[in-house]
């Protein structure tokens, strides 16, 4: 969205955002302009007017990319894949509803909505070169009756499944599968997060095609195109999910299939090796001056880390949260929640495979 009274002489951009776990508008400005960027963030945010023409274009607009997501096979079992781990929980869901609830949705809804998270708690998180105390009273002001969260708690999610479960569903590819396998591990805030972490990295979330997943079912067995794990995707408030995916032939599932719960029953019962953690360590510290290039960096981890109760900000925690871990730290926590005999598996395959 753009504020009316942008000012793009100024060089001001006004966004918002809505996700699983929080709502909200930023204003990126010039270090010089930050009251008045603090006042138009204040004014959306207590002042919003949630007009019916714009509500209703916002709906047809998530309508076509839910539309859109059904000619995407990946998506699509992703999609069947989150409702698997999650349901009955509202994270299993897609964020943008479905038609019929976006044909529901009023402008009286969103101020409901609205209201009610307001209700909740607000952070409010500036970064720049700023008068730290100024901009402090300045946010009192403008931000005066509001509360900070305060142990708000994220809808219960259900634990993870107690026995193993495997659905298949029919996709609109030509000669394409997607596979996905997983289950639910942690949220941000649980001691273990930083050890699963480090294991998401062994297992193929770093860069390029390293990680155990990617290198066997890809480099060394030639069984996808794509492959890629992660033992933490999406936590936050709400648990994280175990997950490796597979882009392979129809007539490759099977193999694919075995060959990731063979590796990930291997790191289960192994853990990580002293190569393996080292490495994840140097990229998992490598990465975090990229995650602070600029004030919008620093702002969004400040209000992230507030959210969560963490100080992901700073620096120096952050580099410990992960130099601290060992391997027997590791491994502790793979037995603990990444369990082999207890994975979800969902496979998207062609109409025709």
């Amino acid at each position: 969205m753009t504020h009316p009274n942008s000012g793009d002489d100024r060089g001001a951009v006004v966004s918002s955002w809505g996700g699983y776990e929080s709502i909200g508008v930023a204003v990126d400005a010039l270090a010089a302009d930050w009251e008045r960027a603090l006042d138009w963030a204040a004014e959306l945010l207590l002042e919003p007017a949630f007009p019916d023409d714009r509500l209703a274009l916002v709906a047809r607009q998530a309508a076509a990319e839910l539309e859109s997501q059904a000619d995407q096979a990946d998506a699509l079992t992703g999609r069947e894949f989150m409702a698997q781990v999650y349901a009955p929980h509202p994270r299993g869901r897609p964020l943008q509803g479905d038609p019929e609830s976006l044909a529901r949705r009023t402008a009286a809804d969103a101020r409901v909505f609205h209201a009610a998270s307001l209700a909740r708690g607000v952070v409010v998180s500036v970064a720049g070169e700023i008068d730290v105390d100024a901009v402090l009273a300045a946010v009192a002001r403008r931000f005066a009756g509001l509360e900070a969260p305060a142990g708000v708690a994220a809808p219960a999610a259900p634990p993870p499944a107690p026995a193993a479960t495997r659905r298949e569903i029919t996709t609109r590819a030509h000669d394409q599968a997607h596979l996905f396998i997983g289950r639910l591990t942690v949220a941000r805030a649980h001691p273990d997060y930083p050890a699963l972490e480090l294991a998401s990295v062994v297992l193929g979330a770093g860069a390029g095609l390293t990680g155990r997943i990617p290198q066997r079912i890809r480099e060394r067995e030639g069984l996808a195109y794509t492959a890629a794990a992660d033992a933490v995707a999406g936590a936050g408030l709400d648990p994280g999910r175990l997950y490796a995916y597979v882009g392979t032939a129809p007539e490759t599932v099977p193999r694919a299939e075995r060959g990731v719960i063979d590796e990930l029953a291997r790191f289960h019962a192994e853990g990580p090796t002293a190569r393996e953690l080292d490495e994840a360590r140097a990229y998992l510290l490598g990465r975090e001056p990229f995650r602070r290039e600029t004030a919008r960096q620093w702002a969004d981890l400040a209000a992230v880390g507030a959210l969560y109760g963490l100080p992901v900000e700073d620096v120096v925690w952050s580099a410990a949260e992960i130099a601290g871990v060992g391997a027997a730290e590791v491994a502790a926590a793979v037995r603990r929640h990444l369990d082999p005999e207890r994975l979800a598996v969902t496979v998207g395959l062609p109409a025709a495979g």
